[in-house]
């Protein structure tokens, strides 16, 4: 035990040799030294070798209306430049690695190729890169990444999207600098859920254009949450699906049909308001199928204020004027019932007229069938609206 102390005490009065801020200053200086930043590394024989990885953080902003994505992302490039490298005995011994400013060496500037604002390079002047002895540079650029991404909204609330993310090296071609991506996927360690979307795929992957260039694609595969949309949007509107059929059981005595039936079609008009302000204007490469469907709601509850002001006409029509054959017997085929039931007779009749049985059908029966005959028919139709739509849904 007191040989250990003794030990300790000699290491600590020995010292151990370790590089100081004056090592690292004549570091800086001896590197920066007849270096030229706008030389790539290298030689005019062999391209400049660029490993990329990239990290997500969040999802910012997706917008179908303005085709916009925004991802809050960092990109790491590593590359090998000679001129940075040294010999960590001649610095204090242990001196392996250091930091530069972007601005004060050769790093690959990458502009975006399509862009939603103004073209700007990754990167600022005052961000620092880490150097390694041997000559490796690394460098990690954060930032927003912003792009345009055209949605196809046809399944609309129940799409999915894909959208890539686009950047060269302006005045490098294919054999000056070549890139490669380190890692095929997104690193997703640091990524934060998005309550709109869950991204499904991403690609990090490189293509040579035929004007020699090199482009990274960043691409991201999307699918929608559909929770909020199924209970504020889908749900509402099977709803009022429903209670437009109300119209034909409302008694007509309460004088509240038409009312009743403009309001529920104001309604469906307001949902179509709505999903028409989040959707874009475009109608490449397809409409959404939900605002077909909303199209056809409108267009059947504007045929139930026709068919309720038809039945208001036959209800308040004067029972003075007798009911033409015809719908006598389309009151009998659809309102059985309404027929009026005569009281049992003890003395039998001599001859029926032929003229009083056409009064055994009134106005008002022929009304009542006219309202069950609309009821199935608009039941039919809405139930047959939604079924082509979610089977149209299912089917992409």
């Amino acid at each position: 035990m007191k040989s250990l102390v003794l030990l300790l005490m000699t290491l600590n009065y020995l010292g151990v040799e370790s590089y100081t801020d004056t090592h690292q200053t004549q570091l800086h200086t001896d590197l920066l030294t007849g270096y030229d930043r706008r030389v790539r590394p290298g030689d005019g024989n062999t391209p400049t070798q660029i490993g990329l990885t990239f990290q997500a953080i969040s999802l910012k902003e997706f917008s179908e209306s303005e085709g916009k994505i925004a991802l809050v992302g960092a990109l790491m490039l590593v590359w090998m430049d000679t001129r940075l490298s040294w010999n960590p005995a001649s610095y204090g011994g242990d001196l392996e690695r250091t930091v530069l400013y972007i601005k004060d060496i050769w790093v690959p500037k990458l502009v975006n190729m399509n862009p939603y604002g103004p073209v700007k390079m990754l990167g600022v002047s005052e961000m620092l890169c880490e150097i390694s002895n041997t000559g490796v540079v690394s460098v990690i650029l954060p930032d927003l990444y912003e792009s345009t991404c055209d949605a196809d909204v046809s399944n609309y609330p129940f799409d999915s999207q894909t959208c890539t993310l686009q950047y060269y090296i302006p005045g490098y071609y294919v054999d000056d600098i070549n890139l490669a991506a380190s890692e095929p996927t997104f690193g997703m360690i640091l990524y934060e859920e998005n309550g709109l979307w869950k991204i499904t795929n991403t690609s990090v992957t490189v293509a040579t254009q035929v004007t020699n260039f090199q482009i990274l694609k960043l691409s991201l595969s999307m699918e929608r949450r559909t929770t909020y949309y199924i209970a504020g949007l889908l749900l509402p509107i099977l709803l009022m699906n429903v209670i437009q059929l109300l119209v034909f059981i409302i008694p007509v005595e309460s004088g509240e049909r038409i009312g009743y039936s403009i309001t529920v079609l104001l309604a469906i008009a307001v949902f179509l308001t709505i999903i028409q302000d989040k959707l874009p204007e475009s109608s490449e490469p397809n409409v959404s199928l939900l605002t077909y469907k909303l199209l056809v709601d409108m267009v059947i509850g504007c045929g139930m204020i026709f068919a309720v002001v038809i039945g208001l006409r036959f209800y308040f029509r004067t029972e003075n004027l007798p009911v033409p054959g015809c719908l006598r017997g389309f009151a009998r085929c659809f309102y059985l019932c309404c027929k009026r039931k005569r009281p049992t007779q003890t003395v039998v009749p001599e001859k029926e007229d032929p003229d009083t049985e056409s009064y055994s059908v009134t106005w008002h029966d022929v009304g009542e069938a006219f309202d069950r005959m609309c009821l199935l028919l608009f039941i039919l139709s809405l139930i047959l609206n939604n079924a082509i739509y979610f089977a149209a849904i299912s089917l992409k």
